[in-house]
């Protein structure tokens, strides 16, 4: 679990690296750098095993208030009503 979401924020940091590069003067270096820890980080989460491999043990049934079926549409009509309060 740890690796994944080291991995998420490599490439969160890449992605800040290459866009906010450019508010330096070695901007080509920084957005290079940034570049290549995208590309790391793509790389580590496309060969990290899926989380559907590692719990397929432990999989149980959803129970009806855990189903986005249900709660789609319950938020949808929450902000329906926010949005004629304002």
């Amino acid at each position: 679990m740890w690796q994944r979401v080291t991995a998420i924020v490599l490439l969160i940091v890449g992605l800040l690296l290459a866009v906010l590069g450019v508010v330096s003067e070695f901007d080509t270096t920084i957005r290079l750098t940034g570049a290549g820890l995208m590309l790391v980080a793509l790389i580590w989460l496309y060969r990290l095993p899926t989380l559907n491999k590692l719990n397929e043990q432990s999989k149980q049934p959803l129970k009806w208030y855990q189903s986005p079926i249900v709660w789609v549409p319950v938020i949808g009509i929450i902000i329906y009503c926010v949005s004629l309060a304002l």
